[in-house]
């Protein structure tokens, strides 16, 4: 049974982009499968956390949902976290992108 609106207000859906340097997929994708599987066995408040690849060429998709606001942040500033990003550097072309969905 799916929750009121109200009740779910405080929850976080977000949608973030990520774009990879041409022939650095398949190091990225390891990255990115590293990054979902600490992010679920680890961060408290999360709720989904699925990196997906898009039809377009060089391009990942990440699904989120969170508790909150203060789950987010916790996840931005855990450890594997910081590691992966920092991994993710010399493979990405840019910073991901984030879209913050808010249920009707």
């Amino acid at each position: 049974m799916q929750q009121p609106a109200d009740a779910r207000q405080g929850e976080f859906n977000i949608v973030a982009t990520q774009r990879v340097l041409p022939g650095k997929e398949s190091e990225c994708e390891a990255l990115l499968r590293e990054a979902e599987a600490a992010t679920l066995a680890n961060d408290k408040g999360c709720l989904r956390y699925e990196w997906y690849r898009s039809e377009t060429p060089q391009t990942y998709i990440l699904l989120e949902r969170w508790t909150d606001r203060a789950a987010v942040q916790a996840h931005l500033a855990a450890p594997h976290i910081l590691a992966v990003r920092g991994k993710l550097q010399g493979l990405v072309p840019e910073a991901f992108t984030f879209v913050r969905l808010t249920k009707l």
